[in-house]
């Protein structure tokens, strides 16, 4: 049990201002028929331009034996671009493991004295031993869990390995809990089953597949988003009206709630729902939601979603609008690489490549049921839905269908390749956050995460 943080120590300033922080749009047909029908609602959350949160960071290092020589080299240029990004509202702790795992500090506030024991803890890393996951992330959680000054406070690990772990270790199996893990994995001999499951089990992390050569862009992408998160824990609460009991003349609401977690400045996090609306119902839905800053809990004023029933509506009225539909192809996609990866875990190889090319240029397609539409059969015309995207995300869905596909040649390529690439990629798709390398990396990226790419390329160069 770590209790031992470093309070933060700043000079006397204005309390940054807490109003404003997140924006909602809805997106829906205003005009719907009167009878019975289903219609797509997008809401669409925004971080506002705003005073972040101040962050406390523990990064959980892979030391083993593997990670002797440019790997080594390459993590400390990581590392030291970290440290150089962090501010004296931030703090930071480093723990390592190999065989075991070792704290080599507690956290601890970024000063100018502290910034370069840092540098030397760094520099002075060696490598040997097996790979302790389990050890070395209890570690971390523990170094987390157990602050005395967390108010306010946004906290999250980075894990880092290049291997498998020993066969004592166990870190899939930890319950992680409503801590942000993001996992980074590199190299063949990578596991990312089991860095991919680290980052499910936790509250909003990411399992990013890294080159060798970019393990500064890859933290400096996540730390973009660290360091610039102006709501923790976004929640939307929904209510639905009851079909049973509701009508045109009366309204009885279903809630529920659903975690969106931490929001960074001009991040976008979409929802995307179906809904049933019984005849003559013009208010669909009431949507309100809360989030917090500085240990302060904020609620938003509810809003209902109303529409016009009308019983002559046109065909193009009842057109998804644009953006609705593509975030609806977007999510049939993913759903269709995710059935791929799993049909290549299942080593049926032959059925993960045929959903990957029915994907990409079937002209029979998919019924609605296999890319997660309604429970109909009726088929819909793949080539259809791609006619329906325009420019960036039309190239970035398909170059990732077939990136996959050249990944699923044969079982040797997709498990020393393919399985890493396929988990980082739908890791960052169902998160909305840019993951590891990847034609996914520029669309969910917000212009800080962006900035400090290219930070990150600059320093690389130098090094």
């Amino acid at each position: 049990m770590f209790d031992d943080d470093e309070p933060i120590v700043l000079p006397p300033g204005p309390k940054p201002t807490v109003p404003g922080r997140v924006k909602l749009e809805i997106r829906n047909n205003e005009k719907v028929p009167i009878d019975d029908n289903t219609q797509k609602v997008m809401l669409t959350f925004t971080g506002e331009e705003n005073s972040r949160s101040p962050l406390d960071i523990v990064a959980v290092l892979d030391l083993s034996g593997s990670m002797s020589g440019q790997k080594l080299e390459e993590l400390k240029t990581a590392m030291l671009f970290v440290i150089t990004k962090l501010t004296p509202v931030d703090r930071l702790s480093i723990v390592t493991y190999s065989t075991h795992a070792r704290r080599l500090s507690p956290l601890r506030q970024i000063t100018e004295n502290s910034k370069k024991e840092f540098e030397i803890l760094i520099e002075s890393c060696r490598a040997t031993g097996g790979t302790n996951m389990e050890e070395g992330l209890q570690m971390g959680l523990s170094t987390i869990n157990h602050r005395k000054c967390c108010r306010g406070r946004v906290g999250a690990i980075l894990f880092m390995s290049d291997g498998n772990e020993n066969e004592e270790s166990d870190a899939a199996s930890i319950a992680v809990g409503n801590v942000t893990v993001h996992t980074f994995g590199f190299g063949d001999e990578q596991d990312p089953v089991v860095l991919k499951a680290i980052a499910d089990h936790s509250r909003g992390g990411t399992y990013s597949n890294l080159s060798l050569d970019n393990l500064s862009l890859g933290f400096a992408q996540c730390l973009g988003g660290l360091l610039s998160v102006v709501a923790q824990d976004l929640t939307l609460v929904l209510h639905l009206p009851d079909e049973q009991t509701c009508n045109y003349r009366s309204q009885v609401w279903i809630p529920s709630t659903t975690r969106l977690g931490d929001l960074c400045i001009k991040e976008c996090h979409k929802v995307l729902m179906e809904v049933h609306l019984p005849r003559g119902l013009t208010d669909i839905l009431k949507v309100s939601y809360t989030y917090k800053f500085d240990g302060e809990i904020f609620e938003s004023d509810p809003l209902i979603i109303a529409v016009q029933r009308t019983v002559e509506v046109t065909a193009e009225q009842q057109q998804t609008l644009p953006d609705v539909r593509a975030e609806d192809i977007r999510l049939r996609i993913v759903r269709i690489m995710k059935q791929a990866t799993e049909d290549a875990d299942s080593k049926n190889l032959d059925s993960a490549r045929d959903k990957l090319i029915r994907g990409i240029k079937s002209p029979t397609g998919f019924s609605k049921e296999e890319v997660g539409g309604s429970s109909s059969k009726q088929k819909e015309d793949v080539g259809a839905l791609w006619a329906q995207l325009n420019g960036e995300l039309k190239y970035d869905l398909r170059a990732q269908l077939e990136e996959l596909l050249e990944l699923m040649e044969s079982q040797y390529i997709y498990e020393r390749k393919g399985r890493a690439f396929a988990y980082s990629l739908l890791s960052s798709h169902n998160a909305q956050r840019p993951a590891g390398r990847g034609y996914n990396m520029e669309k969910f990226a917000t212009p800080q995460m962006c900035d400090f790419l290219l930070e990150a390329a600059g320093l690389d160069v130098k090094s």
